[in-house]
């Protein structure tokens, strides 16, 4: 009797040992991707000094800054994705995708840089808060933002402003919401660019329009 319950027991460890031993399926990892660059042979002029954008802090909701990806299952309710995560921190992820994206944007004109370090630096300051960045429980892609353009000399009054964008069709899966997230951080870019140009723009005009001190002779 007691040969046989050693042997049972001897058969269960043997049996615990081989399902803790089972391989388990590795995780996939995903990123954003900052838009393809625009390729131009506009360079540069070698005597002009580009203006110092330093975007950042960059904040996110504390529930998306994980390796998990979160998307919402109802109002109140996260889901995320069984064995697909992060290859890196939302919030570093969102950084320098949206950094490159603004470079992008901005062009040769500005060098966009990130990190507290640089702010002493600055001649535009961008923070950026996201207040959601996940599919809603209709699968669609929301992305709601908040952010301040501040000249660093004073030379124009600070803009304001906050955006929600919605993608047309819900997301088919976790490839297609990183994706539909990459575009949307693109979007916001552009609208950033737009938005820090637009002061220069109209000084741009407001001084050509002004009249010249030395009328042209009309004879």
């Amino acid at each position: 009797m007691t040969a046989v319950r050693l042997s049972l027991l001897s058969l269960a460890v043997v049996t615990l040992t081989g399902a803790g031993c089972a391989e388990v399926p590795p995780s996939t990892l995903y990123v954003l991707k900052a838009a393809d660059p625009v390729v131009t042979d506009v360079a540069r002029p070698a005597n002009v000094v580009p203006l110092m954008v330093v975007l950042g802090p960059v904040t996110v909701p504390d529930y998306l800054d994980r390796t998990d990806i979160v998307r919402r299952a109802s109002d109140n309710r996260l889901a995320t994705a069984d064995r697909e995560r992060w290859g890196e921190p939302l919030r570093a992820g969102l950084q320098r995708v949206l950094a490159a994206d603004l470079a992008r944007g901005l062009g040769a004109a500005f060098w966009v840089a990130t990190g507290a370090d640089r702010a002493a630096q600055a001649d535009i300051e961008v923070p950026v808060d996201l207040e959601s960045f996940e599919p809603d429980a209709t699968g669609r892609m929301v992305l709601t933002a908040s952010w301040e353009v501040r000249w660093s000399h004073g030379e124009h009054q600070p803009v304001r402003e906050r955006v929600r964008q919605w993608a047309v069709a819900p997301v088919t899966g976790t490839e297609d919401q990183v994706r539909t997230m990459s575009d949307q951080v693109a979007e916001l870019a552009a609208t950033l660019a737009a938005t820090i140009r637009a002061p220069l723009a109209s000084a741009s005009v407001a001084s050509q329009s002004k009249p010249s001190r030395y009328p042209k002779d009309r004879r």
